[in-house]
């Protein structure tokens, strides 16, 4: 599908640490009418933590609510689960990985909710977690990693990938446009002497989780909260790379060829621009203006264009904010929608 200019369009990442399920998709809709995202709530429920939540379902998966935690258990018992696995694989079976909402109250709300909005809106936002995120945290009953092991890794690969495409699925079910973000955060290692997976591996599992996205004609995104090889990211069909901008923005300015060639295809910025607690950063919506102008600036200095930039973006928190007080994740939320404002009425954008 064509990629929208969404002129600075204010969204946010996923997660929240409210547990009140209706009450917060509520502001979300109402706070977030252009884009609004269904929020996942861990502090509700364990099951909703961003591993667990997206593991429902999948073959050798293993969720000890007693001691909250979660891994696959490989071995004999496992084989005919595959055998079930990869048939659904095969016949494009996509309710097989549907995300109850056991698992996302915030979604089912959301899914619930949205089709009676007046007016309804155009876009909505999910998230996934990332296959190589999930791979690479996620373990089998030993504690190794799934990715090194060539059953459970196809699981955790090819299941993400699913899980992104039934959400794409539902969520154009209830609006004519829909984006499906990523959750990549082990991405940030990539490289390390910790991650023994070649490059072109870590491409095709999200490549495949893209693919699958875009099946659905959905736009598929990419949320990353540190320095990672961005051109790695950018050679995988996405459509928006959400980083974090606050922090972590001298990383991407090491890609200026790749990120050029990214915005002249359409590709969107997300700005994570509105920062966690963590940062001891001043939520003025000013001074992140004057943020954002700064950054913005330095990769006009590279020989891309200011006006585009600007165009072809959209304002989230740096992060998720589930690990935040309730009293700073609803400030963040004022920040960010104010922050919005503010570029969008002095760029003429909106």
């Amino acid at each position: 599908m064509q990629r929208p200019a969404f002129a600075a369009v204010p969204t946010v990442v996923g997660s929240f640490p409210h547990a009140d399920a209706g009450a917060l998709t509520g502001q979300i809709l109402a706070r977030f009418a252009e884009m609004p995202a269904w929020p996942q709530m861990p502090a509700r429920d364990w099951r909703e933590s961003m591993y667990v939540q997206y593991s429902e379902g999948l073959p050798g998966a293993v969720i000890d609510g007693r001691e909250q935690r979660i891994y696959f258990r490989g071995g004999d018992a496992l084989y005919p689960k595959l055998e079930r696995f990869y048939q659904a694989l095969i016949e494009e079976d996509v309710e097989r990985f549907a995300i109850t909402a056991d698992y996302a109250r915030g979604l089912s709300l959301f899914l619930e909710t949205v089709p009676g909005l007046d007016p309804r809106p155009k876009w909505v936002k999910g998230q996934v977690t990332g296959p190589f995120s999930f791979a690479m945290t996620v373990t089998d009953q030993d504690k190794r990693s799934l990715a090194y092991d060539t059953d459970l890794c196809e699981v955790a690969v090819q299941g993400m990938a699913m899980k992104a495409r039934w959400m794409a699925r539902r969520l154009r079910g209830v609006a004519e446009n829909a984006l499906v973000t990523l959750d990549e955060p082990y991405l940030c290692s990539f490289g390390s002497a910790f991650v023994n997976v070649p490059r072109a591996d870590a491409i095709a599992a999200i490549a495949s989780a893209v693919e699958a996205i875009h099946k659905e004609g959905a736009l598929a995104g990419l949320h990353c909260c540190g320095n990672t090889d961005w051109s790695l990211v950018l050679a995988t069909g996405l459509d928006v790379v959400n980083f974090d901008a606050y922090e972590y923005f001298q990383g991407l300015t090491l890609y200026p060829e790749e990120l050029g060639a990214f915005l002249l295809e359409g590709g969107i910025l997300s700005w994570g621009i509105v920062p966690g607690s963590r940062s001891s950063a001043d939520l003025d919506p000013r001074a992140l203006l004057a943020a954002l102008d700064d950054r913005v600036g330095q990769l006009a200095a590279k020989g891309m264009d200011r006006d585009t930039i600007y165009r072809q973006s959209m304002i989230t928190p740096s992060c998720g904010l589930g690990t935040e007080s309730v009293e700073r994740a609803d400030r963040a939320v004022d920040a960010l929608v104010e922050l919005s404002y503010l570029v969008r009425e002095r760029e003429g954008l909106g």
